[in-house]
């Protein structure tokens, strides 16, 4: 979908789409830095994939650096497409050239896997990682250490930013099911403003609807039977 179908939905609640009457909120922001419905639309969707990092899943092949202390995937220095936010998992071995499938890639609890750092070890095929978002989202660990030479890729699903819109003919960035959230999220911003659509009321009544909407998503895809390493260790996806 596109965001364009978002944005209709914002200005009709607004009453902004009314037939002779200019328009009180701009789809985007003027030449003076006005601010305009795109603004508050990326802020929403910024909002979303911090709560739900999977929206934004990526999978493909990563470079690691060598020894246990991995940082989280950087265009520059691990051959990512995306610069990451969080780490999701890593699947599998991809061998000395990212092209050649091996064993899987177990999860484990970071005091586990640094407990086994007391016995180092050094190898070409990673058996284990561990990863804490909530003590430091920016680091994750693999055992064995990764040696200085061949080159160790893995594949990897992480979470990046969510692309900004800048136009409204521009792909919805989020998966098509996350669009009302983002409405009732826009006018939420909007009516808790100092302006003249400013009505904390109606924006708490709206970020509710936000925080249920999100609820029930989180609820419904917990419901799903899922797969080894699914879910983010050290919290929730």
């Amino acid at each position: 979908m596109r965001s364009v179908e978002v944005l209709r939905l914002v200005s009709g609640a607004l009453q902004d789409l009314e037939p002779g009457i200019e328009s009180r909120w701009a789809w985007t922001g003027g030449d003076d830095d006005s601010i305009g419905l795109l603004d508050f639309m990326n802020a929403a969707i910024q909002s979303v994939a911090l709560q739900r990092p999977d929206v934004c899943a990526v999978t493909e092949c990563i470079l690691l650096v060598p020894g246990m202390r991995q940082s989280l995937p950087r265009r520059r220095e691990n051959g990512s497409s995306r610069d990451a936010r969080f780490l999701i998992e890593l699947i599998r071995n991809m061998g000395p050239d990212g092209e050649h499938p091996g064993p899987a890639i177990s999860s484990v609890s970071p005091a586990l896997l640094l407990a086994w750092a007391r016995y180092p070890a050094e190898s070409v095929l990673v058996e284990n990682f561990a990863y804490d978002r909530v003590t430091d989202p920016k680091v994750y660990w693999v055992y064995p250490a990764v040696p200085e030479r061949p080159e160790v890729w893995v594949e990897m699903t992480y979470s990046a930013a969510p692309e900004p819109v800048t136009s409204p003919e521009q792909d919805f960035p989020l998966p098509p099911e996350y669009a009302e959230a983002v409405k009732h999220h826009i006018l939420a911003s909007i009516m808790g403003g100092d302006n003249e659509n400013g009505n904390a009321t109606r924006a708490a009544y709206h970020m509710q609807i936000f925080s249920s909407l999100m609820g029930m998503k989180l609820s419904v895809d917990a419901g799903w039977p899922k797969a080894r390493g699914s879910m983010v260790p050290g919290g929730s996806a």
